[in-house]
């Protein structure tokens, strides 16, 4: 089962996302990506990814200089395959649902984070809960959204209190 989770930006995906890692336990094996904010002014500076196993790491940043760019942050792609691909690499051989919040520009930089996630949503196997962009910002993304047998949800302000609860059933 592949459940692929759109909205628009700040809309919930990832507060949805750290619900469910929370519900599936140690079911759930993934990553997902957080904003920075500065404690004093609370502007956002920067994103966060954050694995199952708890590492943690910041991998884009208003103050990063980088060839990578998204808007105003540079994203260390480094930084970022450091946290995110072991736990996939890890994903391939356990039965457990894959998370990945999310598949978006920043993430994208990375090849082996694209070959990881194809290889991920090929498999027939693999129950998998996927975030991406409301626009097809890459091929990859439009692939995701067009995955054949997947379940893809839209987050919305109305439906996003209730959307948890039939994740957690299509996965049962």
């Amino acid at each position: 089962m592949k459940i692929v989770i759109t909205g628009e930006p700040g809309i919930g995906k990832t507060t949805l996302i750290k619900k469910l890692v929370r519900a599936l336990d140690d079911k759930a094996i993934g990553f997902w990506t957080e904003e920075v904010r500065d404690q004093k002014t609370n502007k956002r500076t920067g994103f966060r990814v954050v694995n199952t196993d708890g590492e943690s790491m910041l991998f884009a940043s208003k103050t990063f200089v980088s060839k990578h760019l998204v808007g105003s942050y540079g994203v260390n792609v480094q930084r970022f395959e450091s946290v995110a691909l072991p736990v996939l690499e890890r994903s391939l051989k356990e039965n457990k649902i894959v998370v990945v919040d999310e598949v978006g520009k920043m993430e994208l930089f990375s090849k082996p984070f694209r070959d990881i996630v194809k290889k991920l949503i090929d498999d027939q196997k693999k129950s998998m809960v996927l975030t991406i962009p409301i626009r097809d910002v890459h091929p990859l993304v439009s692939e995701i959204r067009r995955l054949r047998g997947a379940v893809v949800m839209q987050i919305t302000k109305e439906n996003r209190e209730n959307v948890l609860e039939d994740i957690i059933s299509l996965l049962s």
